[in-house]
């Protein structure tokens, strides 16, 4: 039986080799494994063997019926002629007696596996206490199971989240991004539908944006007063409301969508930014289905995702329009944060995962084949465990003050955020970038700032487009190993009265500047014991150079 279950490809493949075992052993008319499900309470055969096509997909309320019986009371029944049965449900004229075992894990019964002859008094009490035998082991295959596919679910999740975070940071149009988050949140959750609603504050109205899983196009003009629907009170009160039984609910909002897509259960959560409601995200089931808190913390967690996107696409949408925000506002949102909201939400699951796997003590021979099987589930727990501390170590260095950074990596992260700027004023770049590794000990917040502050400059010295050149290179200043980096362009250059105050405060030479960005860059590369120089300008472009003293 535990070689049928090591070996199976998936445990409905499990269960009806088993089934097929059990009828062959007991003789059995027909035989059947029925599964409680948790969200409806109600008993579900999962496999069968020789039962009329009447009784396959029926589902059964605990407590009705043999089986059901069974699974209420978690205890064995035995029916040596099911015509004085009361208890007896008929799904065949050939039955004549019944035997049927709980399936038991930790106290609560999760099935019931039964047996039926043609002949009455088929079953003696040592088929009784053979079918419970086999009954238990039945359990702990389909324990095993559920074990494996939630490993498996997990790691799909948080890769899922690690891509989505990435996929999320790269987008520079609003309604783009929404449409990305609804599509991501209808996959993850794996939901029948996924909504996201845009809160309107001056008119306290939400709306929808964007939805996922429909199977026709909904009219989404319509406003919802947050007064008057859950999704309000999720805004009012900031956190998530759950609605098992849709039928049940006296509310009206999209009731279309909802008898149209024969939608039963909702979850929705506020999308938040600084404790400020910016929206909603829902998800919607075609069954009745109550939310586990595993399930919960993911959908939180998609709801942080949106409101820290929808931020950081706010603020760098800011920074495109007016450069002054860009250099004073040094708490521009990063990945690094939205690591550190991955880690959060996948740690604590995780390691109740693990803690659970090892209190399992599964110590098998080395002859079974689940002894290699627990090998495999628990190098794949530790492999999650180092993809979660690698996340936690990203997010963790974007809030440190100084840290290890390679000037090349720098560079790069630094036109990956202006690329969308570089590309619209026709700009493009070129890096000759140094074969050594450049680790410099700074604060990458600051270091991005002066580059890109940098980069800006350029960019305003060549309004018909132009190129952009990075040189990385390592050179001793003042017997000082420093890691240095050369930027020119292709502008109209700096002009002459200007050249020896560019570094001065509040010195300008457009009217929209403030005067502040390379006095500002100057004294960020002080504070990391570097400094920048001008080193050439004209007609054909300027070139600048900066250092920072080299770890090693």
């Amino acid at each position: 039986m535990r070689v049928i279950g090591s070996n199976a490809e998936d445990p409905t493949h499990a269960l009806e080799s088993i089934l097929e075992i059990v009828q062959q052993f007991f003789t059995a008319h027909s035989a059947s494994i029925a599964l409680i499900n948790p969200d409806t309470r109600q008993l579900e055969v999962e496999v069968n063997r020789g039962l009329p096509k009447s009784g396959k997909d029926i589902q059964l309320p605990l407590g009705a019926g043999v089986t059901g019986w069974v699974a209420l009371h978690g205890k064995s029944l035995r029916v040596d002629d099911v015509e004085s049965e009361p208890r007896y449900i008929k799904f065949s004229e050939e039955v004549k007696s019944e035997l049927a075992c709980p399936m038991i894990e930790k106290e609560h019964t999760t099935g019931v596996i039964s047996i039926k002859s043609d002949r009455k008094a088929a079953f003696t009490e040592e088929s009784q206490r053979t079918l419970e035998i086999i009954a238990e082991e039945t359990t702990q295959i389909v324990s095993q199971f559920w074990l494996i596919d939630m490993l498996r679910q997990r790691s799909e999740q948080l890769e899922a989240l690690v891509s989505m975070g990435q996929d999320l940071v790269s987008k520079f149009d609003l309604d783009e991004l929404l449409e990305t988050i609804t599509s991501e949140t209808h996959k993850i959750m794996q939901c029948n539908l996924a909504m996201l609603l845009i809160l309107d504050p001056k008119r306290n109205t939400l709306k929808i944006h964007s939805i996922k899983g429909a199977s026709r196009k909904y009219d989404a003009a319509a406003e919802l007063n947050v007064k008057e629907s859950s999704f309000g009170t999720a805004i009012r009160f900031k956190r998530t409301i759950e609605l098992v039984d849709l039928r049940r609910t006296e509310e009206e909002h999209f009731w279309e969508i909802v008898q149209g897509e024969r939608l039963e259960s909702m979850i929705c959560c506020p999308i938040l930014w600084e404790g400020e409601a910016v929206g909603i995200l829902a998800a919607y089931s075609n069954t009745i289905h109550r939310v586990n808190n595993e399930e919960k913390r993911l959908f939180n967690t998609l709801a942080s995702f949106s409101g820290v996107a929808i931020q950081n696409l706010r603020l760098y949408s800011l920074m495109l329009e007016n450069e002054e925000i860009l250099r004073k506002n040094d708490k521009l949102i990063t990945l690094g944060l939205l690591a550190a909201e991955i880690a959060h939400e996948i740690r604590n699951p995780l390691m109740v995962i693990k803690l659970l796997f090892d209190s399992l003590d599964l110590d098998f021979e080395e002859t079974d084949h689940r002894k290699k099987d627990a090998k495999i589930i628990d190098k794949k727990i530790r492999h999650l465990e180092g993809i979660v501390e690698q996340v936690l170590s990203f997010g963790k260095s974007s809030q440190s003050v100084k840290f290890h950074w390679s000037l090349q990596s720098l560079i790069k992260e630094s036109l990956r955020l202006v690329r969308l700027k570089l590309i619209q004023n026709k700009i493009t770049t070129q890096s000759k970038l140094c074969s050594d590794s450049l680790v410099v000990d700074a604060n990458q917040g600051q270091i991005q700032q002066v580059i890109l502050n940098l980069i800006l400059n350029a960019i305003q010295a060549m309004p018909n487009g132009g190129d952009i050149t990075f040189e990385c290179y390592r050179e001793e200043i003042d017997d000082i190993s420093c890691g240095c980096i050369d930027i020119k362009d292709t502008g109209n250059g700096i002009e002459e009265h200007l050249k020896e105050k560019i570094f001065d405060s509040f010195l300008t030479g457009r009217e929209e500047g403030t005067g502040l960005g390379l006095s500002i860059v100057k004294r960020i590369l002080r504070s990391h014991q570097g400094d920048i120089l001008l080193l050439e300008t004209g007609p054909k472009g300027t070139r600048m150079k900066l250092w920072i003293p080299l770890l090693s």
